[in-house]
């Protein structure tokens, strides 16, 4: 019986959380290139975070079944944290925006401009700050769940060897280009959104398995 009720509450983890993964992922492109009236842009930038950190459990969960490992605990409770921190990011840059665009109307003189400048280019890297914290846990998150996946029935050494090749890129691009961004030193930065792409598919392939746990 207790067995049993594992099993239910695993697969209702997954339900949950692969959506929230897959919806979070629709989201991504649409907060980079839509302009938003900004009731909407903090709602969808707030939950964006908060889904992503649910996404985790669900691989977990899918996992766990088979082999228990402590690694696939690790990788959950890291992309939850990095859900945590995205929230915190977003939510902090769009009030540092808001609040720069709404001072900056009111400024007349070239003097307090450039002041305002100034403060825009000191401040403003705080969130970029807590974006490289960020990815240290997504880059372990996806590492560690990459070795558990190598021998997994349900993924295998291609989810294994792209998930762990795209983390490691992710991680030495962030690291090589801090504390600046990679945009800054003209490097091309696409290992973000691939990994995004990445964790996609890792969801929808635990929606399929989902019903083939025992």
């Amino acid at each position: 019986m207790k067995t049993e009720t594992k099993l239910i509450l695993s697969k209702q983890w997954i339900l949950f959380g692969a959506i929230s993964g897959i919806v979070a992922n629709i989201l991504y492109p649409i907060l980079l290139t839509i302009s938003l009236p900004s009731y909407l842009e903090i709602f969808l930038a707030g939950i964006f975070g908060i889904l992503i950190s649910m996404s985790g459990f669900a691989i977990h969960h899918t996992m766990i079944h088979h082999k228990p490992t402590i690694l696939t605990q690790i990788g959950a409770q890291f992309v939850f944290v990095f859900g945590t921190l995205l929230n915190v990011m977003l939510v902090v840059q769009l009030t540092f925006l808001g609040y720069l665009g709404h001072y900056k109307k009111q400024l007349t003189n070239q003097h307090d401009l450039d002041l305002f400048e100034w403060i825009r280019k000191t401040v403003n890297p705080v969130h970029l700050g807590l974006d490289v914290s960020a990815d240290f846990f997504v880059g372990i998150a996806t590492i560690v769940f990459s070795i558990a996946m190598i021998k997994h029935p349900f993924f295998g050494k291609l989810w294994s060897s792209s998930g762990m090749l795209f983390a490691i890129i992710l991680l030495v691009v962030k690291f090589y280009a801090f504390p600046l961004t990679p945009y800054e030193l003209d490097m091309p930065y696409i290992f973000g959104p691939i990994l995004a792409l990445w964790y996609l598919a890792v969801c929808i392939q635990c929606l399929r398995k989902r019903n083939q746990l025992l």
